[in-house]
């Protein structure tokens, strides 16, 4: 089983990891601009363009739509076995970038989904001996935020929703979460609320959008413990 792994090596999964995604596509521009407009929301765009010169300065592209990171995502889980060994590899969905200057991508602003490698109610708020201990703030029964940073010092914000793909054994959900996460190079804002927020609405639309059989519950904020 996948948590005969130390936690320590999990963790450094969980923050120091390069994450898979699917190869680079050229796409209509309008198509792109809707996915990432769905996923952040008009909030998300807003504080997107008040951080970075106001409107007409950011580039939204993305690799995968809803569509395909739905079709990943139900894809991989369904060749998934409770009696799995190690550690699996999952790809994930590329769903959106948000850029100043198109050629520069050590400053932008990246969405992506897929399965989790971790299962829902891992510790993940351990340090690995590469990365600190990341904050875990758990939101209710299906839905948990983590954040912290990488192994390069990166900021990471991750949130997982427990999601039950009809006719998956009962324990998928918890095995095998949805696993969404932000970074943001491009902004300047280093609040944890902030992100979290908009991760959250992202989140909301990928469930939604993934029609995950139990339904979770995923709301606006985070918790007014989180600053």
């Amino acid at each position: 089983m996948r948590r005969a792994l130390s936690l320590p090596v999990l963790a450094s999964l969980l923050l120091g990891a390069v994450a898979c995604t699917t190869g680079e596509k050229k796409g209509d521009s309008s198509a792109e601009d809707a996915t990432c407009n769905e996923l952040l929301g008009e909030a998300g765009l807003m504080w997107l363009e008040g951080r970075t010169g106001g409107p007409g300065k950011v580039r939204l592209k993305n690799t995968d739509d809803l569509k395909k990171a739905r079709s990943l995502f139900y894809d991989q889980v369904e060749n998934w076995g409770p009696d799995d060994s190690g550690v699996p590899t999952f790809v994930d969905a590329d769903v959106c970038r948000a850029r100043t200057d198109v050629e520069n991508p050590k400053k932008e602003l990246a969405l992506r989904y897929g399965p989790s490698v971790l299962p829902f109610d891992f510790p993940f708020g351990v340090a690995s001996g590469v990365t600190p201990a990341p904050t875990v703030t758990p939101v209710n029964s299906a839905v948990k935020l983590v954040h912290g940073k990488d192994r390069d010092g990166r900021l990471s914000y991750r949130v997982y929703v427990k999601c039950k793909i009809p006719g998956m054994p009962t324990k998928q959900e918890n095995e095998i979460p949805i696993e969404g996460e932000l970074t943001d190079t491009l902004t300047g804002d280093t609040g944890a609320r902030v992100h979290l927020t908009h991760l959250l609405h992202s989140a909301k639309v990928v469930a939604d959008s993934f029609g995950c059989q139990n339904k979770p519950v995923v709301p606006a904020e985070p918790p007014t413990s989180v600053k």
